[in-house]
């Protein structure tokens, strides 16, 4: 478990997309982590930070030389670059700058903070902002395992709900004797229950795109 660590990264990318799409992934694998932003032409100004993320998507050239100023600033931040796709060549040229990882645009929502973990785990082991960083990852996993459980729950308990909803409410508009129909009353009202309860698993499990 980490010390109560509140974990800071700092997003450097001059793209609105860009920016908005690594917030997000960083918000889904860390939730209660600090973001900040800065300028790609800034980086001199950097306050310590566990892990910088660079957008080199458009200009790997330029974001490997913003890592190589990160780290000529004393900077031991854990450097993430997000490109276009893995290369050898940004990976090779990167080596020099320590902790640095590399990963692609287009799966970032699932490799970003795993790659954080690992670029902090190459710089400092046992560091506060590592075991901040893994606690918030297994948080998050264990909240997403839950969703999938939830999910597949609702999939298979929606259907026979409803029919036996359907049939029950059908039962009440024939005629009964008293005790039956306190028995259908019941059946309506707790089966009721349980699709309010399904609709709320639904509510906490994986969102579908779009």
């Amino acid at each position: 478990m980490s010390d109560g660590t509140v974990l800071s990264f700092c997003l450097i990318t001059g793209s609105p997309d860009v920016r908005g799409l690594l917030r997000e992934s960083i918000a889904v694998a860390f939730p209660r982590a600090t973001v900040a932003e800065v300028a790609p032409g800034s980086t001199e100004k950097l306050a310590a930070h566990a892990a910088v993320v660079i957008d080199a998507t458009s200009d790997p050239g330029a974001a490997i030389e913003i890592a190589r100023r990160v780290r000529a600033g004393g900077g031991k931040s854990a450097i993430v670059l997000v490109t276009r796709a893995r290369g050898e060549e940004v990976a090779t040229r990167a080596a020099p700058y320590g902790a640095v990882e590399q990963v692609e645009l287009g799966d970032v929502a699932r490799t970003l903070g795993p790659a954080i973990e690992r670029a902090l785990a190459a710089g400092e082991t046992g560091s506060p902002e590592l075991a901040a960083a893994q606690d918030e990852l297994r948080r998050t996993q264990r909240l997403m395992a839950a969703g999938e459980i939830a999910l597949g729950l609702q999939h298979s308990m929606n259907n026979p709900l409803t029919a036996i909803l359907a049939e029950a409410q059908l039962l009440e508009m024939e005629e009964l004797s008293a005790e039956t129909r306190t028995a259908v009353s019941r059946i309506v009202e707790n089966t009721r229950r349980l699709v309010a309860l399904v609709r709320k698993l639904d509510a906490i499990g994986p969102k579908k795109a779009g």
